[in-house]
């Protein structure tokens, strides 16, 4: 096969739905590949779908996995590829865009379901056959991570598409038996870890997620930018004063434990600022010397109700927080954590200042394919599903409620709530 032509949806018509579970059927050719697809799962479109996927194998150096396509009955992409170890944690790539969108091959962590095929030398290797025997409904999963371990490229593409709309669930016993094959948890694993205990392997090959943080240089070079917005702009303000009275009404409220708002991430202090004059009491803290300097001078500025004094603002780092356990009765993380490159080490921290009953608040703009709120500084955008997943995956914390801004904004607005 000499030429590779991306398929749009349309053009496999009639693919009916797989009936999903979590057992794999193995089926070994004569010309040194296996194909691995869930037990139900049909045929991918075009008819000849297998010499499609196969030269990949065969004609890109290194790669030893490619699958198919996948999408959703109604035509929308359900996924090109999986990622694991990466700053969201276990996601689907693309997941509900136009059937039409990712019409080149993606490398990627692994495939979870659908149809892949993968070069039989690897595949014994890997032991493939035990994998998907002892991970159930994780062993494609683990099948494309152990490709990749063993120094192999993943591929997904869409020159063959498939009906499957198959996702992991959370089983205790698999990812038991997940984290004691690779070492980490599947849902979100903690990557400075990772980067220490795995650099120079395989699982770390993407350069976009584990080079390394860029340089944060916003509030050299925009300074109070929120406060300035603030002032100037109403649906802005708006949106603030919004956000404010969300964190107040879970750290003021009647029946509420008490204590004062730890603002992570807080930046230039405006929000700091709004939660003090919803009554608060606050602590910000913020890895950047300049934004701390920025939010001490802004704040020190104003007057609080009650004879309040201003919020309190120290440098440092989510993933260091410098506080005692429990000790926090809310913490936000207010347009923080598209910047993280290991979230799940600063969502961690959170769950463990915050007190038995206390409130997390998590603000963030939604995923848009191809998009950014900002591209400058903005790595990592969420779908809802992605947010939830990767914050209830944090040791003590369980999502209680979701929300949205809309109009001009596409925010997605988490509420999670630490046990009492």
């Amino acid at each position: 096969m000499s030429n590779i032509d991306a398929i749009a949806v349309q053009d496999a018509p009639g693919i009916p739905d797989a009936v999903q579970g979590g057992l794999w059927q193995i089926d070994r050719g004569d010309d040194g590949l296996v194909v691995v697809r869930g037990a139900n799962t049909p045929d991918p479109e075009p008819a000849d779908w297998r010499e499609r996927l196969a030269w990949f194998i065969h004609n890109i150096p290194g790669v030893a996995l490619a699958g198919a396509k996948r999408f959703f009955p109604d035509g929308k992409v359900f996924s090109l590829g999986e990622f694991v170890v990466h700053p969201k944690g276990f996601h689907h790539l693309g997941k509900g865009v136009d059937g039409n969108c990712y019409r080149f091959p993606e490398e990627c962590d692994t495939i979870a379901g659908g149809v892949a095929i993968i070069d039989a030398r690897i595949f014994d290797e890997v032991n493939g056959a035990g994998l998907l025997e002892d991970l159930g409904q994780l062993g494609m999963l683990g099948l494309g991570l152990a490709v990749r371990r063993a120094g192999k490229r993943v591929l997904a593409a869409p020159q063959a598409g498939v009906v499957d709309t198959f996702s992991p669930s959370l089983n205790d016993a698999e990812s038991a038996a997940f984290v004691g094959e690779f070492g980490f948890h599947w849902v979100a694993p903690d990557l400075d870890k990772m980067r220490e205990e795995h650099a120079g392997g395989g699982l770390m090959w993407n350069a976009f997620f584990h080079a390394g943080m860029m340089p944060f240089e916003k509030y050299d070079q925009r300074g109070g930018l929120c406060w300035e917005g603030y002032q100037k702009a109403d649906i802005f303000r708006q949106r603030a004063h919004h956000l404010a009275q969300l964190v107040a009404k879970f750290t003021n409220a009647p029946d509420g434990i008490g204590g004062h708002v730890l603002d992570v991430g807080s930046g230039d202090g405006l929000f700091s600022h709004l939660f003090a004059l919803e009554g608060c009491d606050v602590i910000g803290i913020d890895p950047e010397p300049e934004g701390v300097a920025v939010a001490t001078k802004m704040c020190s500025q104003q007057t609080y109700p009650d004879g309040r004094h201003a919020p309190d603002f120290r440098v440092g780092r989510g993933d260091a927080i410098p506080f005692e356990d429990a000790t926090a009765a809310c913490v936000s993380l207010f347009d923080v954590i598209e910047h993280l490159n290991n979230p799940i080490g600063v969502l961690n921290e959170i769950a463990r200042v915050l007190r038995p009953g206390g409130h997390f608040v998590c603000v963030t703009p939604a995923w848009q394919f191809g998009a950014s709120s900002d591209a400058t500084y903005h790595g990592y955008e969420y779908t809802q599903e992605e947010l939830n997943r990767q914050i209830n995956a944090a040791s003590g914390l369980t999502v209680i409620h979701n929300g949205h801004i809309g109009g001009v904004y596409r925010d997605l607005v988490v509420v999670a709530k630490k046990p009492g």
